[in-house]
C-alpha cells in the first residue's frame, strides 16, 4: 500500500498492486467505505483509493492494512 494522489484536484489516495485483492475483501472495503461514507475504490480490481482528505485516508489505512495481503517480491508496482 503506498500513499499517493488521485485526479486533478489531487486528492489523497492509496496505491495497491494490481490484483493484489481478493473479491472477498474487496467487496467487504467497498462495502464498509459506502456504510462509513470514506473513499472511494476508482477502479475494478481495488487498486486505487480516493478519499476527500488525510483523515479518510488514514482511517482506510488503520483499518484494512492487516488484512491486505503483501505483494510478493516480484509482483510490486
Amino acid at each position: 500500500m503506498e500513499n499517493c494522489k488521485v485526479g486533478m484536484f489531487n486528492l489523497p489516495g492509496i496505491k495497491i498492486p494490481k490484483n493484489l485483492l481478493p473479491p472477498d475483501l474487496l467487496e467487504e472495503m467497498q462495502a464498509w467505505s459506502k456504510e462509513c461514507n470514506s473513499g472511494s475504490c476508482m477502479n475494478e480490481d481495488g487498486s486505487l483509493w480516493s478519499f476527500r482528505n488525510e483523515k479518510q485516508r488514514e482511517w482506510f489505512v488503520l483499518r484494512w492494512s492487516d488484512l491486505i495481503p503483501k505483494p510478493k517480491a516480484d509482483e510490486e508496482n
